[in-house]
């Protein structure tokens, strides 16, 4: 019994939900159509302003991207412009660089040639110091060499004038003449004379002036010059007329040396004028000066040999004989050679005959035409 009214119960709550429930649907179903047509019209209404929204969106990105080309077209036309700027600005730095390298090279060249002239500067002027203090010592301790040294420059400069002036020697000869002069001074008196020798019409008593000179200051580096030795051959005895005895010495000194260091072989003609112009001087007897050309020949075959070429030509007189008995004072007690032995011989024959006066004129005069 309970269960069939409980199951009664159930059928009429469950008939009761089931009507609720289609009740419930049919206003769910009313209020959805409502909101469907609420949203087709929102969506007619919608798409219209969207329509509108988007052309107005499209023109404001037209005319945006209308500007930015605008826009990118003038960026365009400033980095061309620019890059063109860059270009020759680039152009004239490399230029400007380039003369600035330059200008800078040039500059240190400067600098480096005023830094080299002034080291040749501070050392003239450290050499111009050292030559005050040397002047000033003279000056306060010893005079004459200063004296000896202004006299140097002097010659320095008269020389110096001859090679401008040759034909001026007429002038300064007699003062180079007293003067010492230097082995330095000999080209610049050779070029003043070569200078002179090259003029046409040239009187001789301006080349025998240099000659001269050459004679008493250069005669070892004249008789080696070979174009002096042949300006001098001939002048010898007119060299030894023109010296004193101290130029005696001196030039028999110079004239030996050149004998010794070169052949006598190689200088007979000059052998033969010096002793023919020392037999016709004053100095014919001048026993210092045949004690200086034997003592300067060293060895005993050089005085050998000189007498055998002095003796070949008896135009040279007396200077012969003052040689040769120098020559047999010293090695007539000594062992000879053959050869030796005969020069000696030649020679006692020649002294007798010049004791007697019987030596052959016609003999002397060609000899002594032949060294002319």
């Amino acid at each position: 019994m309970k269960i069939k009214t409980i199951v009664i119960l159930l059928f009429l709550f469950a008939i009761h939900v089931s009507y609720g429930q289609q009740k419930k649907d049919t206003l769910i179903t009313n209020s959805i159509n409502r909101f469907e047509k609420r949203i087709k019209n929102l969506e007619i209404r919608d798409n219209d302003e969207i329509k509108n929204s988007i052309e107005n969106v499209n023109n404001r990105i037209s005319s945006q991207q209308a500007f930015n080309e605008q826009i990118l077209n003038g960026i365009s036309l400033q980095l061309e412009s620019a890059s063109y700027n860059l270009t020759i600005f680039g152009l004239l730095f490399a230029i400007a660089a380039i003369g600035f390298g330059a200008y800078v090279t040039y500059v240190e060249r400067k600098v480096v040639k005023i830094g080299d002239e002034a080291k040749i500067l501070l050392s003239k002027n450290q050499k111009i110091k050292e030559d005050v203090e040397e002047i000033n010592r003279l000056i306060q301790s010893d005079i004459y060499n200063l004296y000896l040294k202004i006299k140097r420059e002097e010659t320095g400069h008269i020389i110096e004038r001859l090679i401008n002036i040759p034909k001026d020697v007429l002038n300064v000869g007699d003062s180079l003449l007293a003067r010492e002069l230097q082995e330095e001074d000999f080209p610049k008196l050779k070029r003043a004379y070569m200078k002179l020798a090259r003029q046409d019409n040239v009187d001789d008593d301006y080349k025998d002036y240099y000659k001269v000179i050459f004679f008493q200051h250069f005669l070892n580096l004249t008789l080696k010059d070979e174009i002096l030795r042949k300006e001098m051959l001939g002048f010898i005895p007119r060299g030894i007329e023109a010296a004193f005895e101290n130029d005696m010495i001196k030039s028999t000194q110079d004239f030996t040396a050149t004998l010794v260091n070169y052949g006598l072989a190689g200088y007979t003609n000059e052998i033969n004028q010096f002793f023919n112009g020392l037999s016709r001087s004053e100095y014919k007897n001048f026993e210092e000066v045949y004690k200086v050309l034997f003592e300067s020949l060293k060895s005993k075959k050089n005085r050998f040999d000189l007498w055998d070429i002095i003796s070949a030509s008896p135009g040279n007189g007396i200077a012969n004989i003052n040689y040769g008995i120098l020559l047999k004072e010293k090695y007539q007690h000594e062992t000879l050679t053959e050869s030796e032995s005969l020069s000696l011989q030649e020679l006692e024959r020649i002294i007798v005959l010049e004791q007697q006066g019987k030596l052959p004129k016609q003999q002397m005069q060609e000899a002594q035409k032949k060294q002319e």
